[in-house]
Parts: C-alpha cells; structure tokens; sequence
C-alpha cells in the first residue's frame, strides 16, 4: 500500500512581519496622498470674492476655485475670462475681474448714449462689434466713456489699440467697480490665475455662466454714436472758445483807463 506524503505546512509569517508590511502600506497611501495634494494645490487656488464689483455673476464672500495653469504653456487670458490679477497700482492687493479687451484690439466705450455700449475691432482689424453682455446687472451709467492711451476713463469715447502684452479688463457690476478704467490696462504677468467653479454657497454650486459675445453693428448704430461723439466735442469746444472771449474781455476792461 502506498503512503501519500502530506506537503510541509507553509511557514506562518512572523507577527511583526506582517506589522511592518501594514505600516508600510500605511505609509505609501500617505505619501501618495500628499503627492497629490502638492500637485493639485499647486495648480488650483481658492479665491473668496470680497465687495461687490462682479454682482451679475458673482456675489460678495462667493468661494470660487480658481486654476494657476490655465494660462501656463503658452496659453493667454480669451475674452470673458473671470481672472485673479494683480492692479497695476496696488500691488499688495489682488483682484477679480472680467477680460474684455486683448492684445491688439481696438476698444472704445461710448456712453453718449444708453445703453452705453462697448465697441471692439478684434485684432484692430475689420469693421466696429458690438460686445453683447447678457450677465450685466443694471444699466451702466458712471464712467462710461473711454479711453485714454492708458485704457483709463475718459470724457468722451476714444478708440484704444491695446498694447501686446496688455489686457483691459472691468467688473460686471459697472458703476461699482474699480478696474481697467481707473487703474489702467493689465499687464499679462499680474493675471495670476483663471476662476472657473463656484464652491460655495453650496446652492450656487458649478460654473459661472457664459462670457460676452460680438455682433455685428449696423453702420447707422455706428454713425449715431460717432454723431453724439462730434456733438459732445462741438460742444465742449464752444464751451471752452466762449470761457477764453470772457477771460479776454475781462483782461481788457481791467486795461481801459477809468474815464
């Protein structure tokens, strides 16, 4: 009769063993998970809205998450971009701000009229668009009109060729928003990153809407507003002309000898 062998037992692995492969274990999920977090926070940042210059789309003490690559590579701010930047005269603050007017293009704003309206050449070229902004809260009636060679307001329209390297940028909320026409166009090394997901309030939840669009302007819409932009000079020359004749009819009466 044949014996069958019994196989040896496998060798039981030492307690501490398989301690010290648990912990290892442990150690890995942790350093993958750190790895992670150095990658993500390093590419992503939070921003809390703070006042009230983007009401329209955004709301005071709004969380967003906003990408610090989305303009790494090679890659430039597009209009309608909600980016984080630094103002050129406040470089200890940060802001947030809507892109309207890129490198190369030809931008005036015209508030001769309402509503007032925001004309662009995209890359200087072609025929006047109109920019077509849905987001818009109110009516804009404070500092309506632009700009000078430095992209800040003016008293009258004036069309802008926007430097390479340069971005005009403005709040949503017009009236109560400090941007590109009080402090200046933007350079392209203070915008620090793109906003594009609204964290919280948990209710608000997700993406933040459609940015602008140009149409075509009809040449009669342009020729009203080039009319209100003559009128408004016309006037202000008569107004000045008028100012200098009573400075010299003051000056000669103060010359006449007493009779």
């Amino acid at each position: 009769m044949t014996e069958v062998a019994t196989p040896p037992a496998a060798p039981v692995a030492p307690k501490r063993g398989r301690r010290a492969n648990w912990l290892r274990d442990i150690l890995e999920v942790l350093l993958i998970a750190l790895i992670l977090y150095v990658v993500i926070w390093s590419a992503l940042q939070t921003v809390r809205v703070d006042g009230t210059s983007m009401v329209g789309t955004l709301q005071d003490q709004d969380l967003l998450l906003a990408s610090k690559v989305s303009y790494d590579f090679g890659a430039n701010p597009s209009r309608g971009d909600i980016v984080v930047l630094i103002p050129p005269n406040d470089p200890s603050r940060d802001f947030i701000k809507r892109v309207i007017g890129l490198p190369g293009d030809t931008i005036e704003i015209d508030g001769s009229h309402q509503p007032t309206e925001v004309l662009i050449k995209p890359n200087g070229q072609g025929p006047w668009q109109l920019l077509s902004e849905p987001y818009l809260p109110q009516q804009w009636t404070t500092l309506n009109s632009c700009c000078r060679s430095d992209g800040t307001y003016s008293s009258t329209a004036q069309p802008l060729n926007i430097p390479q390297g340069q971005y005009f940028v403005m709040g949503d909320n017009r009236n109560f928003s400090s941007d590109s026409r009080s402090f200046g166009l933007v350079p392209r090394k203070n915008i620090l990153a793109k906003a594009f997901l609204r964290i919280w309030p948990l209710n608000h939840f997700g993406g933040l809407g459609n940015g602008p669009t140009l149409q075509s302007v009809t040449t009669s819409t342009i020729g009203f507003a080039a009319l209100g932009v003559t009128l408004l000079e016309i006037s202000r020359r008569r107004r000045s002309k008028r100012r200098c004749m009573s400075l010299q009819l003051r000056a000669s009466d103060r010359r006449r000898p007493p009779s």
